[in-house]
């Protein structure tokens, strides 16, 4: 038979044993519950923040880069439009002169003041600036007798002598060249003159490319051998 002191220490063991076993239980659910939100957490920062905002900011860039390009794109467009039209509308300077040669498309060209005698008829081509700035013309036009598409008819004009200087012409402003023309057969034959109802006469001014008809419908030498225009320089007065 068990006396007192045996069973109070078989009480005392067990409480120990049962206090020992709820600690390891504590413990185990407190190392689980931790794992726990360590798992949770992870997939939560990973696709809930960094995935997302890395592919927006991607696209952001991507869409802000091809938006600066397509503005540069019309920019150089536009420039290169700007360029074609402005090796028209704004040329080079005259030779001698800071201010830019008068260009075609910003001249009114006609012809004027004609005087026909001694086998001869004089005129003047007249050179307007319909600009809004000043432009220059120096040197001798190119002129010509055409028909339909701008086909040359006989040769086209020579140079006579004289003094080519820069005429500068402000806004709605003049230059004149004088022309002379050989009036009828001029003692040629018939077939040295070849006389023709010209259509046209066709002019360049000074240093440019680019020419200007004017309507003509008289009767002109164009034969091969005949030298029916010549033309002067372009000068200030009329």
């Amino acid at each position: 038979m068990m006396n007192r002191a045996d069973k109070t220490a078989g009480r005392t063991g067990r409480i120990r044993r049962a206090a020992a076993g709820g600690a390891v239980l504590v413990a185990a659910a407190v190392l689980l519950t931790g794992c726990g939100g360590q798992n949770t957490a992870t997939p939560q920062t990973v696709s809930g923040t960094a995935a997302p905002v890395g592919s927006d900011q991607t696209a952001t860039a991507t869409s802000g880069s091809d938006s600066t390009n397509a503005v540069a794109a019309q920019s150089g467009s536009s420039a290169s439009s700007t360029g074609v039209s402005g090796s028209e509308g704004t040329p080079s300077a005259a030779s001698g002169s800071s201010v830019p040669a008068c260009a075609t498309s910003r001249l009114k060209i006609t012809a004027a003041n004609f005087d026909s005698g001694a086998g001869h008829t004089n005129f003047q081509l007249v050179f307007q600036n319909t600009g809004t700035a000043p432009c220059a013309l120096t040197g001798f036009p190119g002129v010509s007798f055409v028909k339909i598409h701008n086909t040359q008819l006989g040769k086209a004009a020579s140079r006579t002598s004289g003094t080519t200087s820069i005429v500068t012409l402000a806004p709605d402003a003049q230059g004149y060249a004088d022309v002379q023309t050989i009036n009828g057969q001029a003692g040629y034959s018939a077939t040295q003159c070849d006389l023709t109802t010209v259509p046209t006469l066709r002019v360049y001014p000074p240093n440019q490319t680019e020419s200007a008809n004017i309507p003509w419908n008289k009767q002109e030498c164009v034969g091969s051998t005949v030298q029916n225009l010549q033309v002067g320089p372009v000068h200030s007065n009329r």
